[in-house]
């Protein structure tokens, strides 16, 4: 058996503080991903949440609104809200219009439901929705939409309410010319119509 000198010595005890070393960045980022791999595990449970309420409220009370077939309220909100989060990300616009509707007391079902059926036929649906905000208000958001070409969908909104025998209020706002705040834009909106 041979006999290792000081220098070898020296030399294998570096070598071995050098793995030591090494083994503890292994551990550390061993632990780091760990950590990453049990946020990510966080971040898809509650994705297929979100995802197993939306399918559970599918066709539901809770998603359409049963006498108009447009989005609920409540839906329509999650909707805008993840479109108005979007359009902030990818600085892109969008606008959104609210239409109050007066119908005779003796019609007024009736005349909801044609008002529901003819602002779905003034969007792209699925890009833009539909969402009865009230008793007699709608509310639509369009993507893509700038203040510039707004008008012209209020008067597409406007020509295809008119054959509805009932009196009608349209109000309209763009990202991002004329609000950054939603919570505010939809109060301003709801005053302007009413």
């Amino acid at each position: 058996m041979g006999v290792f000198s000081v220098s070898d010595t020296a030399e294998l005890l570096k070598k071995i503080e050098e793995l030591e070393k090494k083994l503890r960045q292994c551990q550390e980022r061993e632990k780091e991903l760990e950590s990453l791999i049990e946020e990510y595990n966080e971040v898809l449970k509650k994705q297929f949440q979100v995802f197993d309420d939306f399918f559970e409220k599918l066709g539901t009370k809770k998603m359409i609104d049963p006498l108009t077939r447009v989005y609920s309220k409540d839906h329509f909100l999650r909707l805008l809200s993840y479109q108005h989060q979007r359009s902030f990300e990818e600085n892109t616009p969008y606008t959104i219009f609210f239409v109050k509707v007066q119908p005779s007391d003796t019609d007024k079902e009736s005349t909801l439901m044609k008002v529901g059926k003819v602002l779905k036929e003034c969007v792209r649906v699925p890009l833009d929705s539909v969402g009865r905000y009230s008793e007699d208000i709608f509310a639509l958001f369009v993507v893509d939409v700038s203040k510039s070409v707004a008008p012209k969908i209020a008067e597409r909104i406007e020509n295809s309410i008119k054959g509805i025998p009932a009196e009608h209020k349209i109000a309209f706002k763009s990202y991002p010319e004329d609000f950054m705040d939603l919570e505010k834009v939809l109060s301003e909106l709801e005053k302007a119509v009413s």
